[in-house]
């Protein structure tokens, strides 16, 4: 669709390529008319096989070069010069990229397409070079406005403008470049020989061009990025681990974009984001990362995704990168509820076109959900695992309880059956004792039986006393009440070793639900030990308090210090070299343990040892609670036909 166009002839023993060459044999594109041999014209190449050439370049600078020379050959536009101005929608301007000037030559139409094609590139890129020469839209003369804001064409334009590179060239036509719904440029014409139906047939053929290029590049863009999103799908399930993938997801993102760089940052525990994976130029890279750390936290709290096309439109984004970014995106991580990162896109000034597309977004986006749910499955595996090892570790235990408690019973009932033996031991001894004199040397020997006789009647009571531990039977009791009878009893313990006690009880502690007995019992064993434990003269102190949701009982003594290690084995059931009150101390901690509490002991100052134990003021209303519950159904079940007749 060339309108007016005068058809040359072509030799008939040649047969043109599309960019300029020959070679015998068939094509697959339309060929012209042959004519004789002799025609001093060059074939006129229909319609579309103009439209087939432009088509199918995908370069942009290289589609440029061929349309200029097109418009200037006389098979083509026919025009003395040609210009072409490209919008650059950062500077908002109309910039004159390209001049041609028709020549004497008599090559044919393909063969010049074909040398524009293969020219070197002349565009440079936005950080090699500054705008040579712009102008706003606003400042061209009324008629090439209204071409430039209308998308159409005009001819015969007198007065291009004074200052402008066509100014002194008149008449002029004028051609507005569209690619798809964004403007392109200007295509103005110097010529004389144009007609309406000529300039209508330039137009259509440069916007089916210019469609086909954006088309070409889109699908171009398309099978980029569903290779990889195929790549990061296949690798995301392979035997990689998550920093390996979030290295490729990094990648791929930037890369099937066009964009210079990218960086995934992953939620915390405590709530922030940190950077996990950068990719892009050099030492750059990580600064503009860290500078969209600010933006990442507002996308990760809101969980929606953020993109503009000026780098100041990014909240918080220093100037300095603010300046030098173009085109951004950033996307939450988001599977489930739950957002586990965010992926940054971002990319330079010299990007072409401006703005990410509609399709560049959508694959950003699968990228991320997809990267989302490793992450997520990467999180459930090491819980997994996690689960694994403890029910493992769980498993080892119950079997070794499980040894304990059998080599438990064996003890008890050793420890059983040796107490009559023993007793009989220490009675014989005892009998004598009384029967020999003071002098007897034998005396000695019996008093040594008799003391060990009596230590092993005291482990072995103890010991069945550990064994006979059933579970408390709770009660809401004062533990001031149940410490003072502790005290009382050992008061004759204080006065005739002359300690002197130091007591503090505080008055505003609750009610707690406890086995007053077993509490008691620990009292007087914890007590035992620190007047086994303190000089004669010495001092006790014991306190009372209320922390937080656990009431503390402290008792301390100001005996000699002991080292960590005696310390740490004062608790441990029947410990190698524990003798008298020690042994009280390892029942104590089992009572406590079942109250929900715990026991530390620890050196203080001038005191030697200082042991406290918590009992859970929360924990005990729970189970006042669940206790008053069984209660009233016990009543409900003990209620028989006389009662309910009551």
């Amino acid at each position: 669709m060339l309108g007016r166009v005068k058809t040359q002839a072509v030799p008939a023993d040649d047969k043109q390529e599309p960019w300029g060459g020959s070679t015998p044999g068939p094509t697959t594109m339309d060929r012209p008319s042959r004519t004789p041999a002799h025609s001093a014209d060059a074939a006129v190449p229909p319609a579309r096989i103009l439209s087939a050439l432009f088509a199918a370049e995908a370069d942009r600078d290289a589609l440029e070069r061929m349309l200029l020379r097109w418009a200037v050959h006389p098979a083509g536009g026919d025009a003395v010069n040609a210009w072409l101005l490209t919008w650059e929608p950062r500077d908002q301007v109309l910039s004159l990229q390209r001049h041609l000037e028709r020549e004497d030559r008599q090559a044919s139409l393909l063969e010049e397409l074909g040398r524009a094609r293969r020219a070197a590139p002349q565009r440079l890129s936005r950080d090699e070079r500054a705008i040579p020469w712009g102008i706003e839209p606003s400042a061209l003369v009324p008629a090439l406005a209204e071409v430039w804001r209308g998308g159409g064409a005009a001819i015969d334009v007198r007065g291009g403008g004074e200052g402008t590179p066509w100014a002194e060239a008149s008449p002029l036509a004028a051609i507005a470049l569209r690619q798809g719904p964004r403007p392109h440029g200007l295509l103005l014409l110097s010529s004389a020989s144009l007609t309406p139906e000529n300039l209508d047939s330039m137009q259509e053929l440069t916007t089916l061009a210019l469609e086909a290029h954006a088309r070409t590049a889109e699908t171009r863009r398309r099978a980029r990025q569903a290779a990889a999103m195929s790549e990061f799908v296949r690798t995301s399930v392979s035997a990689v681990n998550v920093a390996e993938a979030l290295h490729l997801l990094a990648r791929h993102a930037a890369q099937s974009v066009s964009a210079r760089g990218s960086a995934v940052f992953r939620s915390t525990r405590e709530g922030g984001l940190e950077l996990a994976v950068t990719h892009g130029p050099g030492a750059l890279r990580e600064p503009f990362a860290i500078a969209f750390q600010e933006a990442a936290a507002e996308v990760a709290h809101h969980g929606q995704m953020l993109s503009g096309e000026h780098g100041r439109e990014c909240a918080g984004l220093a100037s300095g990168v603010a300046g030098e970014t173009s085109v951004w995106a950033l996307l939450p991580l988001a599977a489930y509820g739950h957002t586990l990162g965010v992926l940054v896109v971002h990319d330079g000034r010299d990007r072409e076109p401006a703005g990410f597309e509609r399709g560049d977004l959508e694959h950003l986006s699968a990228l991320a959900d997809h990267a989302a749910l490793l992450l997520e499955h990467a999180d459930r595996v090491t819980r997994q695992q996690s689960l694994e090892r403890a029910g493992r570790d769980h498993a080892a235990r119950a079997i070794d309880l499980e040894a304990r408690a059998t080599l438990g019973e064996l003890a008890a009932r050793v420890a059983e059956e040796s107490r009559n033996p023993i007793a009989s031991i220490g009675a014989f001894a005892r009998r004598a004792l009384r029967e020999c004199a003071e002098e007897d040397p034998r005396r000695e020997a019996l008093e040594i039986v008799l003391r060990e006789a009596g230590r092993l009647e005291t482990l072995l009571a103890e010991q069945s006393r550990w064994s006979g531990l059933d579970r408390p039977r709770l009660r809401m009791q004062s533990l001031n009440a149940v410490v003072q009878e502790a005290l009382q009893k050992a008061s004759e313990s204080l006065v005739r070793r002359r300690v002197r006690l130091i007591k503090k009880l505080a008055p505003d502690l609750p009610e707690l639900l406890l086995d007053a007995p077993r509490i008691q019992r620990v009292v007087e064993n914890v007590l035992a030990h620190a007047l086994e434990s303190a000089p004669p003269g010495g001092r006790i102190r014991l306190e009372t308090r209320r922390a937080g949701a656990f009431v503390v009982v402290d008792l301390a003594h100001d005996g000699s210090r002991q080292t960590t290690g005696v310390l740490d084995q004062l608790f441990v059931p029947f410990a190698p070299g524990a003798t008298g009150a020690a042994l009280g101390l390892g029942m104590a901690h089992q009572v406590v343990r079942e109250h929900g509490g715990e026991v530390r002991v620890r050196s203080e100052g001038d005191w030697g040892a200082v042991i406290a134990f918590t009992l859970p003021v929360l924990e005990n209303s729970d189970r006042r609670q669940k206790r008053d519950r069984r209660a009233v159904r016990n009543d409900r079940r003990r209620r028989g036909p006389e009662s309910a007749a009551g």
